[in-house]
């Protein structure tokens, strides 16, 4: 793990994360989708651990969950995530 991750609360795999937008089923304008598609591939392209290949996070909403999401994909999205989060300091 990398140094800047030993502090994070939780993980969950950067290539589960990627495979996330498919449960985006919602209609959004193109700026909106493209807002999606750059936070995804923010983390599961770039800024996941180098050394695992997990994203590490402190709040799932705050920093994984793109905010541009209808309630409904927002539910579904959480709860496809929620599946394979390990918590890995209390």
């Amino acid at each position: 793990m990398e140094e800047g991750n030993k502090g994070k609360r939780f993980r969950i795999e950067s290539v589960y994360y990627e495979f996330s937008v498919l449960k985006i089923v919602d209609e959004y304008t193109h700026e909106q989708y493209e807002k999606i598609a750059a936070l995804n591939s923010k983390w599961s392209d770039y800024d996941f651990d180098k050394t695992d290949g997990y994203i590490y996070f402190d709040d799932l909403e705050k920093e994984l969950v793109p905010p541009e999401l209808t309630p409904a994909d927002r539910k579904r999205f959480i709860e496809y995530l929620e599946k394979e989060i390990e918590v890995v300091n209390k």
